[in-house]
């Protein structure tokens, strides 16, 4: 699942909804990695999007120079015959 389409399609596209039940996830000691990809031409990592001040540390950053590849999840399984 990608950051942008995680906030707040799955939830209904109810905003509140989804803060109340990631502050849910948040005090179990719930966190995300969150790796950079390409969104329409542009490498966004997770300083890019507006993650509400209450979930920000649920959210980890891994550095671009760690995690970058730029080749699509398509692309990946067809190199794998998926």
């Amino acid at each position: 699942m990608t950051l942008p389409s995680f906030v707040p399609k799955y939830y209904d596209g109810d905003h509140k909804k989804m803060l109340e039940i990631l502050i849910g996830c948040k005090k179990t000691g719930c966190i995300f990695l969150v790796g950079g990809r390409n969104v329409d031409g542009a490498f966004k990592v997770l300083e890019d999007f507006d993650i509400p001040e209450e979930l920000r540390d649920m959210f980890i950053s891994i550095p671009a120079d760690k995690f970058r590849v730029d080749i699509s999840s398509t692309d990946l399984r067809k190199s794998f015959g998926m």
